[in-house]
């Protein structure tokens, strides 16, 4: 990106914060308007709940999300609609010459860079609402400069443990202060009662409140098909006859997690009581069920069927398989995996090879772990273990295979790999993509 590193020169609030500065940004206006997401998984699905709910409320939202599948651009989104080209190149280029007024040792990240050419372009554009998900953790995180009063926490793992903290608790911590003192912090239903318990202390010390996302509200049991997730959703003070179905684009609990922290992080902002306003309510509901975000167990392909899914740590591929096992048996399934080497390569591929019974393992271009990591993990819990070297061979041998079999296809282990397979699927050149 513009031969920009992924991480800038150590923290950056200090540049993010003269940037809003030097460009005149109205902070009390971004305030108003921020909400920040944080999190290990689920942040972008539950910055797209948010997006939709508060559309429902006839707002216009803008959006800023990481990473991408295909365009940088995808980043940054009001509503529906991406950045045009020319904006993005007209921003990135204030935003450049920004850095190049900064002294050396102290440049900017690629994440940073990104953060700052949203900011521009929402400052342009004034949208009533901005969603930001953060990139890691809170505390250090340029979403903080925003001062939302209102975020949303999806769920906590073990991750970027020398930056955020060694445990559960301290990573926590950490994401909590995306919030400005006196915010809200919704909590996800992932997040377990005793966390929350000791989130809600921390929190309480900087005027911050949290807000279990379930609270007062009744989830019925989630049914997941190729199509997405269904359930019911209604008030605990009401009876259950008067629940409300929902249909969701997403498939698993993991999904409707983030859908019920989505919508009420949407109704702590707009300061919405629905008890006391079923009509928007409804329609806020009905806003979950039109929410697409791509890359999340979606089916790309079909004859034969080939399903991607970014997940990228032990848990949430834990979850995705077990989802996609309700409405694909075992026996069909041809898994296509290759992981990061920056990420828990054991306990991702452990994670994949219980669940499965074919296997092509690859190599992405992209930062992929070498095969040899982990084909043992593959090789211990099966006999039906094939090694591509590279995406491309890796997609032209599981399309055949599936084509004479008929199986489906499911490329799993993170984002490079999965965008890559369906790259190369497509008849596209995968080192041809542009990840950041």
């Amino acid at each position: 990106m513009f031969g920009l590193p992924k991480f800038g020169d150590g923290i950056g609030l200090h540049r993010v914060e003269r940037f809003l500065q030097a460009h005149r940004v109205d902070r009390a206006a971004l305030a108003r308007r921020s909400i920040a997401v944080t999190g290990t998984n689920g942040k972008g699905s539950t910055a797209r709940f948010i997006t939709s709910a508060i559309e429902a409320a006839g707002l216009r939202v803008g959006c800023f999300t990481s990473p991408h599948l295909f365009d940088v651009r995808e980043r940054i989104m009001i509503g529906d609609d991406i950045i045009s080209q020319a904006e993005f190149d007209r921003h990135a280029e204030t935003v450049l010459a920004f850095n190049r007024s900064l002294p050396e040792g102290d440049k900017l990240g690629s994440f940073e860079f990104l953060f700052m050419l949203a900011m521009l372009w929402f400052q342009q554009e004034k949208p009533d609402a901005i969603v930001w998900e953060a990139g890691i953790g809170g505390r250090y995180d340029p979403v903080r400069c925003t001062r939302a009063s209102v975020s949303a926490l999806t769920s906590i793992e073990l991750e970027h443990t020398e930056l955020l903290g060694a445990t559960e608790e301290l990573i926590a911590y950490d994401k909590t202060d995306a919030v400005a003192p006196g915010g809200c912090i919704i909590l996800s239903p992932s997040i377990n009662e005793g966390l929350a318990m000791r989130i809600a202390a921390y929190a309480n010390l900087s005027g911050k409140a949290t807000l279990p996302a379930t609270a007062s509200r009744r989830v019925g049991p989630v049914v997941n098909t190729p199509k997405g997730a269904r359930f019911t959703y209604g008030f605990t003070a009401a009876p259950e006859a008067a629940d409300q179905p929902v249909r969701l684009r997403l498939a698993g609990q993991h999904q409707v997690d983030n859908a019920v922290t989505g919508l009420r992080v949407a109704e702590a902002w707009l300061g919405l009581k629905p008890e006391e306003n079923a009509e928007r309510h409804i329609a806020m509901l009905a806003a979950l069920g039109r929410t697409r975000w791509p890359g999340r167990l979606e089916k790309v392909a079909s004859a034969p069927d080939l399903w991607i899914d970014v997940g990228h740590t032990p848990k949430a591929l834990e979850a995705v398989t077990r989802t996609f096992l309700e409405f694909v048996p075992r026996e069909k399934t041809l898994v296509v995996f290759g992981v990061s080497a920056s990420k828990e390569v054991a306990g991702i591929a452990d994670a994949v090879a219980a669940r499965f019974d074919h296997f092509i393992l690859t190599r992405a271009h992209k930062s992929g772990a070498d095969v040899s990591l982990f084909a043992e993990t593959f090789r211990k819990r099966s006999q039906d273990v094939t090694i591509a070297a590279d995406t491309t061979e890796a997609a032209r041998l599981a399309k055949d295979r599936a084509q004479r079999e008929g199986l489906s296809v499911l490329a799993l282990g993170g984002l490079f790999l999965s965008a890559e397979v369906q790259h190369a699927w497509n008849g596209s050149d995968p080192t041809t993509l542009d990840f950041l």
